[in-house]
């Protein structure tokens, strides 16, 4: 199973978000990504090209993000998801 999305961060924020995920979830580290471990299963991630959005004066960063799951269940799958959602959520106000 893999789903492609779109994070609000660059690759730095990237990898320096992965360390406040759970302890021993990530596995490795690459340069383009990470292999994190969960429920008996892994987590490839891998990065796309840094990009930006512009509105007006402003620059916001995105980077492509491909998700494929090994060993999970969808209920993991979903589990998962949502813990590292929390995680990398940037919000505003």
């Amino acid at each position: 199973m893999e789903i492609q999305r779109e994070l609000g961060v660059s690759h730095a924020v990237f990898f320096r978000s992965l360390a406040q995920l759970p302890a021993g979830w990530v596995h490795e580290t690459r340069s383009d990504g990470a292999t994190l471990r969960y429920a008996g299963g892994r987590v490839e991630i891998s990065l796309g090209e840094e990009c930006e959005r512009r509105i007006a004066l402003i620059c916001i960063p995105y980077t492509p993000v491909m998700f494929r799951y090994y060993g999970l269940s969808e209920d993991e799958r979903n589990r998962f998801q949502a813990r590292f959602d929390l995680t990398f959520f940037r919000g505003g106000g």
